[in-house]
Order: C-alpha cells, then structure tokens, then sequence
C-alpha cells in the first residue's frame, strides 16, 4: 500500500509541473529579473524538445504589433542549446535549430525570394571567428552556403547582401606586420581586418580591401596588450565588425578600435573619408554628439547615402563601459563634409553594451535597437519614444556574458517547413505544435480506430496560441488513435501530424515528431516520450519509505512557498541546474560568468540532435558543443 502511493504521489507532482509549457510573454516580471527562472529563462514544450527564449517585456505598446518577427541568437554561458530563433512580435518562438553558437541571424531578399542567412563556426578566435554563411529557404533548406575565397574564412562580424545581389562579408586573417610604431616588434604579426564582395551563385572573388594596407597602426585607440609578439598571439589592431555597400559602389566599414567609420573607394580601396576618430572629415554640427561614438557596430547607410545608423557601444577598453549605449541616426551632407545628429535612441533602462549591437529602420517607420553583449532590444518611435523593452535574459545578468545575441532584427517572414507538426497525447488532453511554420491559424483533432485508415473524423478545432497549442480531448471520444492538421487562415490543410496511438488510461506521454522518417509509420508511428510507469516503479523499489517523506515534505513547501511569492503573472518553470560554460567569441575573454543553466522538467531530461545537415534539413544526432 506504501509503495503504491510514492509513484502516485511522484506522477502528481509530476503531472503539475510538465504543463507550465509556452507560459510567456512576461510583463515586468520581478522573479525574471531577479534571476527567479534561471539565467536563461526558457519555454519548454509538450511535444516537442525544442526550447524557445522565454521573453520578459519591460515595457509594452500595441504600436509594435506590427505582424513581423524578431530575429535573434542566443548564446553564451548560460545558453545550453544556442543557435539561431526566431519569435513572433508577441515574443512566442516560431523557429529555432540547436547548431551551436550562431550569429547575424537575418533576412535578406535575393533573387525575388526571402532568405534567412546566419554564421555559424569557431567563434572562439579571440573576438572574431572562422566559419561559413548559410542562406536558407522558407522551408529551411540551406540554399546557398558561403565562405572566404582564396582560402581564407568568413567572419562572424558581418554578411550583407548589397543593392547588386551580391554578398560582403568580413574576415580576419593572420599576417607578418612591423609594428614598431606601436612599441611591437618589427617582424610581429597582426589579425588584419579584411573584407570580401563575392558572387553568391558562385563564390567568385569580386573584390577584397585589407585594412592593414589602408590605415595606420597609430590610429587606432587599443594598445597591443601583449599580442603582436607571435604568429600564435596576433595584434587585432583594427576589429572590422560592419562593411555596407553605397548605389555608387563605395563601402561603408566600421572599425571598432579606430572609432571611427571609413567610406573606401570601391575601385582602389583608397579611404574617401573618415568619420569619427583620430582623423575626422567632418565638421559635427551636433557640438560632437555625432561623431563622439566610440566601440561601434553595424554602421549602415540610409536615405540613398545622405544618412547613417550605428550603434554606439559608448565603451572605452577593456571591462563594463563607463556611458550608457545608443542609436544613432544621422545626417550626413559629403558635399559640405557635415554630419549631424537626427535622432539619438537612449532607454529608459540604461544598458551598457560592452560589444555587439545593432540598428535598424523598420517597415512600420520604427527603429529597433539591439543591445548585442546585453540580451535586449527595444523597439522606438522614429522621433526616439520607446514603444517596447524586452530582455531575453534577467538584466542583473547584462554585460557577463551569460546571454547574448550579436545583432536583433524586425522582419517579415513566412515558413513552410519540409518537416510534419510535433504531437503529443497524453490523458485527455492533446499538443500540437510545428517548428518553424507561420501561417498555421487552427489546430484540428482528429480520430479513428485503425491506424491505416483514411477515415477520420472530426474532434474539436482549437486557434492556434504560441508556439504550442493545447487541445482538449472530450471525455466521449471513443477513438484508438489520433492526429492533428494544420490549417491556414483560409481554412485550408498545410499538413497532418503522424496518428498517435491514445489510450486516457495510460500513465505515459506518446509524442510522434514531425522529423522522424516515414519508416517509424510501422510502429504506429508513437514514440513513448515519458517512460513513467516503468521509472516510477523502479524508483520505488529502490527509495525507502524516509525518501516518500521527505519528496511530501518537499513538494509542499514548494509549492507553498511559490505560492506565497508569485503574482499571478509570474510562474517558475520547472527546476535549474548548472552545465559547462561556453566559450562567448567577441568580448568574453574579459569576462568571468557564473555557470549556465538548464531548464530540467522533472518528467525527465529530453535528448535532442543538436546539429542539422542544413543541406537537407534532417536533423543529425551528434554531440552537443
């Protein structure tokens, strides 16, 4: 009679804790910035493994509705399944690949279609990387893959596809330098800030500029310390990290130890002008407000060339920057070699980003600002009123390097997945969700007592809600298997999830995935996701009956202790544990975090492939990084 009530008492823990899945957007939730949901909040699903970034908005306004999607790349010490995610302006996940440590996650359009394009590679290169560019379809297929030409890798920093369809990228590079003038050896050797423009059908070289030929080692603000000595230990004496392309064929590079932004002949590589620095061109009509940036990131033009937006870090060397960081836009006159400051984006909540960032002009006339080494971003007017705060990370954590995204954009996008909808079944309640589709509107359940039937009949129709819906399975249903559809906003079939088998009485989950081969269909197409019975009845064998007393004991100042401290908008997710860090690329060699952390459901770990063959868009099961 003892033992048959521990996994009873276990299941109904259990049960209680494994549906607090897809319970964000946050609104100002103290127990997330308080560190209360981990150092990487998280939303775990029913049924499927994927896990998204739970939001938390500081500050909300229906002006940011604007049926667009965010794009961001978690990564970092405390994000256990990085790579890149997409979320809807609500903040729910719409897509995600765990592929490791991503970057640039984007949407350009190319050839009359969308693509989404990202880096992923070694980001541990001190600051910068070696890797390569993917461009995906809207089923997630990698299309066109682009690394360096003449041997060399693309860099993390930067891809952009110009106004002539075709690609620039940056690249970081070893070589031989005398560097004296900077109190280095004569024969030293330096990372040199390089950049390629290739065509994207064929990786053909098109042009290449290499700052180290172009600007002169005194002009930059960071010493050596200690690099430059060894081809092991190079001086990264320029750090490109944006290169634009003008209608005139000129490139706009931003170089973050220079301070400064260089306009670069695209015929000789000649600098046309400098903006910011040592050696400024222009006169600030903004008493120095406009050129005073420092730290830079993601210098863009604007306006056919008579403006441009950067993100100013505001840092001035190594550790946490003195000054909070901010949007620029600016009014740039190369006939009169003026610039003035438009419109500065300061928030409300001061973030000093130590590196990374990015500023965008949306559709809508907004600006979206991401803060890089801080996991924010806030949405503004154009005149520079905030509209819409949200962390992606608690913001006692920012600047440690425990959560980041290099760059956040605001897009458009459609996905058609090649993939089927995740199911999960369990008692009577079903859920459904599909990684990576956007024009679902409405979950249809359907049932039938033979698994190679066609015959199915209708059960209930629910609109789709986040990333997973939750369908409700009337107590009549008589049927011995299940499947969800997928259905757009015309009412039209975008695709079935596999039949799972159903059976209310059952003390397991059955989930079928959408990524599983067509073979598993012999099996009746069900995988077991919670093995709970037998675990549960092993466990008893083992534990004592001091052990049932001690998980009562337990369980109930839990829950009565979240009960005490929640507002009924805040709600713990589950239990953390700490995991190994992460190696952080850009910044991070400063930086000592706390150990990450992992969202454990206490129905049991979930093993997922981390890595995706993005030729094919199966996934893989390889080894996490």
């Amino acid at each position: 009679m003892f033992l048959g009530t521990l996994p009873f008492a276990l299941a109904t823990f259990l049960l209680l804790t494994s549906v607090l899945a897809d319970e964000g957007p946050y609104f100002a939730s103290d127990l997330y910035e308080q560190g209360r949901m981990g150092q990487w909040p998280i939303e775990a699903y029913r049924s499927t493994s994927t896990v998204g970034a739970a939001v938390n908005f500081m500050e909300y306004s229906p002006q940011c509705k604007d049926g667009q999607y965010y794009f961001i790349s978690p990564r970092g010490y405390s994000v256990h399944k990085p790579g890149p995610m997409i979320l809807d302006q609500d903040g729910h996940l719409v897509w995600t690949k765990p592929l490791g440590h991503t970057y640039n996650l984007n949407v350009y359009q190319y050839k009359g279609q969308d693509y989404l394009t990202f880096w992923l590679g070694d980001d541990g290169k001190v600051g910068h990387g070696e890797g390569t560019y993917y461009m995906l379809d809207s089923s997630y297929k990698a299309v066109y893959t682009l690394s360096g030409a003449n041997g060399l890798a693309a860099d993390l920093h930067e891809f952009h596809i110009t106004l002539d369809e075709t690609a620039v990228y940056t690249i970081y590079d070893i070589r031989p330098a005398d560097i004296r003038v900077a109190g280095g050896p004569e024969h030293g050797w330096i990372w040199d800030g390089t950049f390629q423009e290739v065509d994207i059908e064929t990786n053909e070289l098109l042009f290449e500029w290499r700052a180290s030929e172009h600007f002169d080692f005194t002009d930059v603000y960071r010493g050596r310390d200690g690099t430059g000595d060894s081809q092991e230990h190079p001086w990264d004496f320029f750090h490109i990290n944006s290169v634009d392309k003008d209608a005139k064929g000129n490139y706009l590079v931003s170089t973050r130890y220079g301070n400064c932004l260089l306009y670069i002949d695209g015929r000789t590589g000649d600098t046309i002008w400098t903006l910011g620095g040592k050696h400024n061109n222009f006169t600030d009509l903004s008493g120095g407000a406009a050129t005073n940036f420092t730290w830079q990131h993601h210098a863009r033009f604007r306006d056919n060339g008579t403006s441009i937006t950067l993100f100013d870090n505001s840092s001035r060397g190594k550790g946490a920057p003195s000054l909070p960081s901010r949007g620029l836009y600016l009014d740039l006159d190369q006939e009169k070699m003026t610039v003035e400051v438009r419109h500065e984006y300061w928030n409300s909540h001061p973030i000093r980003s130590q590196s990374q960032g990015s500023v965008e002009i949306l559709d809508s006339g907004n600006v979206l600002v991401g803060y890089g080494f801080s996991a924010a971003w806030t949405e503004f007017t154009m005149d520079g009123d905030i509209l819409c705060h949200a962390h992606f990370a608690p913001g006692r954590d920012f600047s440690r390097g425990k959560v980041v995204s290099f760059r956040t954009f605001k897009h458009p996008w459609v996905g058609n997945p090649n993939t089927r909808p995740d199911f999960e079944v369990y008692s009577y309640h079903a859920a459904a969700s599909w990684n990576g589709a956007t024009e679902v509107a409405t979950w249809v359940l359907e049932g039938t007592n033979s698994k190679k039937s066609t015959d199915f009949i209708f059960i209930t129709a629910v609109p789709k809600d986040g990333f997973e819906t939750v369908l409700p399975i009337p107590k009549d249903a008589k049927y011995n298997y299940l499947r969800v559809l997928a259905l757009n906003s015309t009412g039209h079939t975008l695709a079935s999830s596999k039949v799972a088998r159903w059976d209310p009485f059952a003390n397991e989950a059955v989930v079928v995935s959408g990524d599983s081969d067509d073979a598993d269909d012999d099996d009746d197409g069900t995988e077991p996701f919670y093995k709970l019975r037998t675990f549960l009845f092993v466990l008893a064998g083992f534990f004592s009956a001091a052990v049932l007393a001690a998980c009562v004991w337990l369980v109930k100042r839990h829950l009565a202790s979240r009960a005490a401290s929640q507002e009924p908008s805040d709600k713990e997710r589950g239990v953390f544990r700490p995991l190994s860090r992460f190696s952080m690329g850009e910044g991070s060699s400063d930086a000592e975090a706390d150990d990450g952390v992992e969202f454990s459901a206490l129905l049991g770990d979930r093993e997922v492939a981390l890595h995706s063959d993005l030729e094919t868009g199966k996934s893989k099961d390889e080894a996490s990084r």
